[in-house]
């Protein structure tokens, strides 16, 4: 009997707390809906629902653009302003606080903003975001800046759609192409200008050549037969002044002074050395190459051939040799000056030695000859 009324004590007790725990619900369950008939807040057992809202700033850095914020940053939010759909009945601008990181000592900032857009749910509003972000861009015509489009990875594609313009071989090329480019277009004229100047001064040089070659051909010959003749005077003059020596007749001999050069026919080959050459002769020195070259025409032009076939620069001799007769030192330093005004870094002891050098050529080339004095001045 005792057992029987413990069990029918514990029933009523649960048939109590379920009917509690169902009176609960049911009045949950009706705040709720008159909450949302009368567009107010909503109020739980426990506290106050926060919803998010999407505004557009108008005061501040960022004014223009959309942010979403929870509404209990907004001062003074009245949800009476919004419609069922969440959007505002009118106009609605309020002071809103940049609840952003760690709050200041003095409170949060506060900027205005125009509320767009009110949801409980936070996806709500980012798509809302992202569809007035749209409708703008539209209206100016401009493109949404988007993430950039992913590109898959080279295995997962067919090689024939590589595009070989994009590859980094062809940029190089087309990057080389436009530095070559941009430079012969600022080089072309000054390398045009080079070339035309180069044109003129190698047109110049070969009329210059021409006309020496012209000039050697027709003066040349004439040359030679001046100097046949003279070498003739020379040794018959000679010859007569020994057989008077011979007979007895005393004369009294005197050595006829050098002729005086006239400015038309010779050159002074060094200023004030008074040594004078033919004008051809100091052409065809003129147009030589190399201070050698240069050297053996002056001495072949200075001294007559029998001169030279008797003497050396110095006087000196060699060892088994015959002692021979220095060149006039008057005519060597002019020669000297001379070569060292066209060509002022040759070492003089190189002017020495192609002058020994010449007079060793000559002295062979008369023992394979039988006239000496028809040797080549200008070899």
């Amino acid at each position: 009997m005792r057992r029987n009324n413990v069990v029918a004590g514990c029933f009523i007790y649960l048939q109590q707390c379920t009917s509690l725990y169902f009176y609960v619900l049911c009045l949950l369950y009706y705040g709720a809906l008159n909450n949302q008939n009368q567009n107010q807040k909503r109020f739980f057992v426990f506290g106050v629902m926060s919803k998010f809202a999407v505004v557009q700033w108008v005061s501040g850095e960022d004014a223009g653009m959309y942010s979403e914020v929870k509404t209990d940053a907004i001062r003074k939010y009245d949800d009476r302003k919004i419609d069922d759909e969440g959007y505002p009945q009118t106009d609605y601008s309020a002071t809103v606080e940049w609840q952003k990181g760690r709050k200041p000592k003095h409170g949060w900032p506060v900027y205005t903003a125009s509320i767009k857009f009110v949801s409980n749910n936070r996806f709500h509003t980012s798509a809302k975001i992202k569809e007035f972000l749209r409708l703008e861009s539209d209206e100016r015509d401009e493109p949404l800046s988007k993430k950039r489009a992913s590109v898959p990875p080279p295995r997962y594609t067919d090689s024939d759609e590589t595009d070989v313009d994009n590859t980094p071989v062809r940029l190089f090329k087309n990057v080389a192409q436009m530095i070559v480019d941009k430079y012969q277009a600022t080089s072309s004229t000054e390398t045009q200008k080079r070339l035309r100047e180069m044109e003129e001064e190698n047109e110049r040089l070969r009329n210059d050549n021409k006309k020496l070659r012209t000039m050697l051909i027709r003066e040349l010959p004439n040359l030679i037969n001046d100097v046949k003749m003279a070498l003739k005077s020379q040794c018959s003059s000679t010859s007569l002044v020994s057989s008077d020596l011979e007979g007895g007749k005393g004369l009294s001999i005197t050595e006829p002074s050098p002729p005086k050069a006239t400015s038309t026919e010779q050159v002074e080959i060094s200023h004030g050395s008074n040594v004078f050459v033919d004008r051809l002769a100091w052409a065809v020195a003129q147009n030589a190459n190399s201070a050698s070259s240069f050297v053996r025409t002056l001495i072949t032009a200075v001294f007559p051939i029998d001169v030279l076939l008797v003497s050396n620069l110095r006087g000196t001799s060699r060892d088994s040799g015959l002692q021979r007769q220095a060149l006039d030192k008057t005519k060597v330093d002019a020669i000297y000056r001379a070569t060292l005004q066209k060509w002022p870094h040759v070492v003089p002891s190189s002017i020495g030695a192609a002058i020994n050098a010449k007079l060793t050529e000559i002295r062979g080339k008369k023992k394979t000859q039988k006239h000496p004095e028809t040797l080549m001045l200008f070899d």
